[in-house]
């Protein structure tokens, strides 16, 4: 195998596919990256067994064929190589030889016999949403996607898609958060009227959406089977095995009701926040509580207090709000509060709440684009 490629295309190939190179292979096949001649010319390939991330690159190929190379090893090797055309030849020996200008590397390939094959993926459970605002939905779901090995489907993210929305669900028994994009691609005509569902693994969508470029004009393709997903923008391709398995029914756990509600500009409470936060975490719990009061009877103008305590000193905001409904008092995990207003943007996010024990629901002031739960801390009176 012979080919020549631009320094800058291969290292956004292995950038791309080394985020499949498990840290601890269970195969030696698994530690490589397999290349390949394509119809664009190059196409790289990295899997861990649960993960397959394959990306085609332009190159121009004086010899077809194949090898495995060390991904890392090759990979910091390109990294080092002056911008500009790379030569790389593979013999049937597997010695590797790689030449830019006065530079000359050897390496020697790995046997491919034992790279997996990677079968494509045949749905009609397709659907495409804009890169940047995959990428955007994705991102701000993942904080609440569980890392508890003993509730598996809960270390998903849900997808589900209907005619109208596609919602991406993060739920790990303290927190949920959801966030609802338009499909504005509907359907496939025999799912019209229906919805198609699944849960990727967090740890995929994590990748995902850090690959993702920002860009609108630019789509994702998602397919899935009831085993199989696979995601393809650019050039490049994603594999990954699905979750088995119910995810829970958030429906049936976002409240439809609320006896306090809570306006309130979503730039100061979050400063708050971070400022209580720093007293917070120097307590033995990690606590912030809220104080939530009304100016005067029948007033819809109000206070949030908001205070943490520790050994070394306390902290204490105030921050007018809207407010209709009863006053509260209720205390949270700072970093479950941290968490969940830095993902939202809207400059002013509405709180519901229906007592100190049950989940408090963040939404926007319109429309349904996100929701997000947070649940509270019981605290004793003395």
């Amino acid at each position: 195998m012979k080919f020549k490629v631009l320094t800058d295309e291969m290292n956004y190939g292995m950038g791309m596919v080394s985020r499949a190179v498990p840290a601890r292979a269970i195969y030696p096949s698994m530690e490589g990256v397999f290349i390949e001649n394509s119809e664009e010319g190059l196409q790289l390939t990295c899997t861990n067994g649960e993960m397959t991330v394959r990306a085609n690159i332009p190159a121009t190929m004086e010899e077809e064929g194949s090898a495995l190379l060390p991904a890392k090893l090759f990979g910091e090797i390109m990294k080092k190589q002056p911008a500009g055309e790379v030569s790389i030849s593979v013999d049937s020996g597997l010695k590797t030889v790689i030449k830019a200008f006065n530079s000359t590397m050897k390496l020697m390939g790995m046997e491919s016999e034992d790279f997996p094959e990677i079968e494509e993926i045949a749905s009609e459970n397709r659907i495409s949403i804009p890169c940047a605002v995959a990428r955007q939905a994705i991102s701000r779901v993942m904080f609440a996607v569980s890392t508890d090995e003993s509730r598996k489907i809960l270390t998903g993210v849900l997808m589900e898609a209907t005619d109208d929305n596609i919602v991406f669900v993060g739920l790990d028994g303290f927190r949920l958060a959801l966030q609802r994009i338009e499909n504005t691609c509907g359907l496939p005509e025999s799912k019209k009227g229906g919805k198609i569902s699944c849960v990727i693994p967090g740890t995929v969508m994590n990748e995902i959406s850090r690959m993702l470029p920002d860009d609108e004009d630019k789509n994702i393709e998602i397919t899935f089977t009831s085993s199989r997903v696979s995601f393809r923008f650019d050039n490049i391709s994603v594999y990954a095995t699905l979750l088995a398995g119910e995810f829970i029914d958030y429906r049936k756990i976002l409240p439809a009701s609320s006896s306090t509600m809570v306006s309130v500009a979503r730039s100061q409470i979050s400063d708050a926040i971070d400022r209580c936060s720093l007293m917070a975490r120097e307590g033995k719990n990690n606590l912030i509580h809220l104080s939530l009061k009304k100016d005067g009877e029948g007033s819809n103008d109000g206070t949030l207090i908001m205070t943490s305590n520790a050994e070394r000193g306390d902290a204490h905001e105030e921050i007018s709000i809207g407010i209709e409904g009863n006053e509260l008092d209720i205390a949270f995990n700072a970093k479950y509060l941290t968490d969940v207003v830095h993902n939202v943007d809207d400059e002013t996010l509405i709180m519901c709440f229906n007592s100190n024990v049950s989940p408090c629901m963040l939404k926007p002031v319109e429309g349904d684009k996100y929701r997000f739960l947070v649940l509270p801390v019981r605290v004793f009176s003395k």
